[in-house]
């Protein structure tokens, strides 16, 4: 028997110009809220930990445990993403989220809040791979960066309220869990309307086929992500000791000043990325970045601290939504399943391997020695970029 040939999966009602429709206000609204879901952990779930009888080593294995089991199922996602929908994983990984936020408002013992996690973490990747695909779908021809840093505001919008938030609740409230974690399920179960409001665009359907569980055609901005995210991880993990060390107060302002920058830069260089090309921003960006580690690393007032942060949340915040559209201009509709679960599996990747090593290197260098290799690290994809290029200037 003859083998259907494959399908051509394009959208119909492609003719709408708007980014800002209903269905991408939706999904918008569904993201802010599973990231503050997210971010409200922040400053709970550690302390949670230690009452409950985990020790530091227990709070670091629990934040592994989550990211690893995000990215695990995370291909096979992406293929399934092809073939059942975008729609369909959304809901499903907000829901894993949110039932696993539930059983965290039954205060429970240590290892049971292991496989909470456990499960809020294979969600997690479902829902970061799901709402990044249909923000490309939802997109305009030729305004893919743009969309993609509309949609970015999110995150960084709740990284600078979420923690805040939860941090002074959680001292106001005198640890009271059972509230903390209502909060949270809370802001899940929003996400998970706000996402049933989400309408798939519809496209033509073809047979289950085969795929790669990888793509090849987003390697270079997969490689690139990875060694920005690299320095995510560093900053997230170490920067409060940092500041404990040089007795630098309010380092938590650090990473609000970054997340609002991020929120201003992301669609203002997503959009003109559209116009004049992903590397007139994404190169530039990088050694911006780059300036602002050893900023950090050299810091010794709040002030400098801050500053540091605003310039690295433009630098990072220009270059994360031009990369990501640089990945989406090389994948065809029916590979972005895939593409995107290659992309966002380096993201995470890099944030898991820039906490982890930084953390070895930790036992033999200061603060300020890893910090200036993190600057170096995010330059190395503008070396390798100009290296694919012999030298020579070339805008995709």
């Amino acid at each position: 028997m003859m083998r259907p040939l494959p399908v051509k999966t394009t959208f119909r009602g492609g003719g709408n110009r708007k980014i800002l429709t209903f269905n991408f206000m939706a999904l918008l609204g569904a993201v802010f809220f599973l990231f503050f879901a997210l971010d409200f952990y922040i400053p709970i779930l550690p302390f949670y930990v230690l009452d409950v009888g985990g020790g530091e080593a227990a709070v670091g294995l629990l934040m592994g445990l989550f990211t690893f089991c995000s990215i695990i199922l995370r291909p096979f996602q992406g293929r399934d993403l092809n073939r059942r929908g975008r729609k369909r994983l959304l809901v499903m990984g907000i829901s894993l989220y949110a039932a696993a936020g539930v059983g965290l408002l039954l205060l429970p013992p240590l290892p049971l809040v292991f496989i909470f996690r456990a499960v809020q973490g294979f969600g997690w990747g479902a829902f970061l791979l799901s709402f990044n695909t249909l923000t490309l779908d939802l997109a305009p021809d030729g305004r893919s960066g743009e969309a993609l840093g509309l949609m970015g505001i999110a995150p960084p919008f709740s990284l600078a309220v979420a923690p805040i938030l939860g941090e002074q609740l959680r001292i106001s409230t005198d640890g009271n869990y059972a509230l903390l974690f209502f909060i949270a399920s809370a802001a899940a179960v929003l996400a998970l309307v706000m996402a049933l409001l989400v309408k798939e665009p519809e496209r033509d359907k073809s047979e289950d086929q085969k795929s790669p569980l990888l793509s090849r055609k987003v390697f270079l901005p997969s490689l690139i992500i990875f060694f920005m995210t690299f320095n995510l991880g560093c900053i997230l993990t170490f920067l409060p000791l940092l500041g404990e060390v040089r007795n630098i107060e309010a380092v938590g302002y650090f990473f609000t000043v970054f997340a609002l920058t991020a929120v201003v830069f992301r669609p203002t260089f997503g959009r003109i990325s559209d116009r004049v090309g992903r590397s007139w921003i994404f190169l530039p960006a990088l050694i911006v970045a780059g300036v602002a580690l050893i900023m950090i690393a050299l810091a010794s007032t709040v002030f400098e601290l801050i500053l540091s942060a605003f310039i690295f949340g433009a630098g990072f915040g220009a270059a994360h939504s031009s990369v990501m559209a640089l990945a989406a201009d090389r994948l065809p509709v029916m590979e972005r399943g895939v593409g995107m679960a290659t992309f966002t599996g380096a993201f995470d990747l890099g944030i898991v391997a820039g906490s982890s090593i930084i953390g070895i290197l930790l036992n033999w260098l200061d603060f300020k020695a890893v910090f200036i290799l993190c600057a170096a690290v995010m330059v190395v994809p503008v070396a390798v970029y100009m290296f694919r290029t012999r030298l020579r200037v070339y805008m995709p």
